[in-house]
């Protein structure tokens, strides 16, 4: 239900560009210097569980290319996981991603490089904790509009430095796969 809502969300936030009459006119081939939004929904593996169905991630990004190949993006990200047992571990996070792409006419692959602050937070024990987070991705967005909004999907590895032996909680690195929109922001 949650993820129902939040592609209805994106979708009303984005029917202005949509409804632009001469929005194929907006089509960027090149290099959009614009701010934009993305929204992102995922899985997270924990790195010592290949099971899929483990934890949920949604994140949330402000972005954009201050050189032909260089951007930066403000990151938030919640994600919970419940293990079968009603573990109920949630992860918060905040950083900022420094971003490579290439601009292809058309996909946009890109290497990310992020770092960050990570809050864990378990009911059952009951403990919270705040550590460093970095992250580590690869990735492409595709043009599906006019105007420069763009689908993007993400393999990114989250090392983080919490070392409590609890389940997706040994200091190593996460795998989060996720797949979103970016909508740019003005004309």
């Amino acid at each position: 239900m949650k993820f129902i809502s939040l592609c209805a969300a994106c979708c009303l936030l984005t029917l202005p560009v949509w409804a632009n009459e001469d929005a194929d006119e907006h089509l960027y081939d090149g290099i959009d210097y614009r701010w934009y939004w993305n929204a992102n929904l995922g899985i997270v593996v924990p790195d010592d569980d290949i099971r899929l169905n483990e934890a949920q991630v949604i994140d949330f990004r402000v972005g954009k290319h201050f050189t032909e190949n260089w951007a930066m993006e403000f990151e938030v990200m919640r994600d919970e996981y419940d293990f079968d047992i009603d573990f109920d571990l949630k992860h918060y996070a905040a950083g900022f991603n420094f971003i490579y792409t290439n601009h292809d006419p058309l996909w946009k692959p890109y290497f990310l490089v992020g770092v960050g602050g990570i809050y864990s937070d378990s009911r059952f024990p009951d403990t919270q904790d705040a550590d460093l987070i970095v992250n580590l991705a690869v990735g492409g967005s595709w043009y599906f509009t006019g105007h420069g909004v763009r689908i993007r999907a993400e393999a990114r590895s989250r090392l983080d430095t919490n070392d409590s032996d609890l389940p997706g909680q040994d200091g190593f690195g996460d795998g989060q796969f996720t797949i979103g929109i970016i909508v740019p922001i003005g004309d």
